[in-house]
């Protein structure tokens, strides 16, 4: 993986009655080629970057090391084995911009706050969210620690983030449910009682995403987030989770993926599920989220297309899913415990985020004044 920091860096001038490409202008370092010679472009491009960003010695000062120098060890050695490396190649483009020739022991509260207003004001790119910026940043603290562990750096470095949003909170009913799945099947209603003003009359009007529908259902059901969802089969396979229907399993990782912090465990399939599950196994060949004989990478269009037909607003997204399966569990009495063990998630989080949902939710506190020997004592 290889940081994309040519644009930048490139500069064309004519000297000599040639055009020369040159490096970082004013302090010109010519290629003695053309700019249409892109193969010794890149070649003269990756000398000269290696020559300002040599190999990183065993136990470096930080005041010695450039970011760069860290971002680039940790893309080719650790970041191939992540889960989502791709991740680490969008976030290492703006930090290296930002960045650039910075040494390790420049690295403080205040760049760190010049870097998040720089991502969210868009002079690094297009615009992003605090919490985007937030998230980048941490990939540049997961660089330092790598390099640390591995020796280059004497002594880590530490960041400074932005403050965390607020958990969400927002999660649908189960008429704003139906509505969503109505949504994707095209489906709206078409006459409504006058004096309730609740529709008595539905028709579709729209064509039918059954995709999408089979997506809204996995995901209110089992509380699988987005991606995993869009991965799952009918068979055992090493890329994705699959479904047991006849032990009635669902297990949301792939025989050959390294379980990560966002842990998947195999749970049973909701009694009201597995009749849908045995049902579209009959109508799709690859797994349950299948459009035009092919999974889908991304739910997007789809889910917008239905949440716009059902008339819900913008906060609906496909992660709000996952929060109403975990608020209508907690709602029923069920422990934090299960429900922590159901989503792939700590009770810490569960009591955290929705604990407030539980009946029994700070239950003895509420009952403590309701016996007459309050005071007494």
């Amino acid at each position: 993986m290889e940081l994309e920091l040519q644009e930048p860096r490139l500069h064309t001038c004519d000297c000599k009655d040639r055009e020369f490409v040159n490096f970082d202008p004013p302090n010109e370092s010519g290629t003695a080629c053309g700019p249409d010679d892109h193969v010794h472009i890149k070649k003269q491009f990756q000398i000269y970057f290696g020559l300002r960003h040599p190999p990183l010695r065993c136990n470096s000062d930080p005041a010695y090391v450039t970011v760069v120098s860290v971002l680039l060890l940790y893309a080719s050695e650790r970041a191939p084995y992540l889960a989502h490396p791709e991740l680490v190649g969008f976030h290492l483009q703006p930090l290296g911009r930002f960045f650039g020739d910075m040494t390790c022991e420049d690295i403080s509260g205040t760049s760190c706050g010049a870097y998040v207003a720089a991502r969210a004001s868009g002079n690094l790119g297009r615009k992003v969210k605090p919490a985007t910026a937030r998230r980048e940043l941490e990939t540049l603290s997961a660089a330092l620690n790598y390099a640390h562990r591995q020796r280059k750096l004497s002594f880590p470095v530490r960041l400074t983030y932005p403050s965390k949003t607020p958990p969400r909170e927002r999660w649908i009913t189960r008429r704003e449910a139906a509505a969503l799945v109505a949504g994707a099947l095209g489906i709206v209603a078409i006459a409504y009682d006058v004096s309730s003003r609740k529709p008595i009359k539905w028709g579709r009007m729209f064509r039918p995403a059954y995709h999408v529908a089979r997506f809204i259902l996995i995901a209110l059901y089992t509380g699988t987030r987005h991606e995993a969802i869009l991965r799952m089969r009918w068979g055992v396979n090493s890329s994705g989770g699959w479904f047991d229907l006849d032990h009635g399993l669902m297990y949301r990782r792939g025989e050959r993926e390294v379980e990560t912090n966002k842990r998947r465990p195999a749970v049973p399939i909701p009694t009201n599920l597995l009749p849908h599950l045995r049902r579209w196994r009959r109508l799709t060949s690859l797994g349950p989220v299948e459009y035009a004989g092919r999974l889908i990478l991304k739910e997007r269009r789809g889910f917008e297309r239905a949440r716009n037909i059902a008339g819900l607003g913008g906060e609906i997204t496909p992660h709000i899913l996952r929060h109403t399966c975990a608020t209508w569990m907690l709602q029923n009495g069920v422990p934090t415990r299960e429900t922590a063990g159901y989503l792939g998630t700590s009770e810490k989080i569960v009591e955290k985020v929705y604990g407030h949902h539980h009946p029994d939710y700070l239950a003895r506190a509420r009952d403590a004044f309701s016996s007459r020997r309050s005071g007494q004592r």
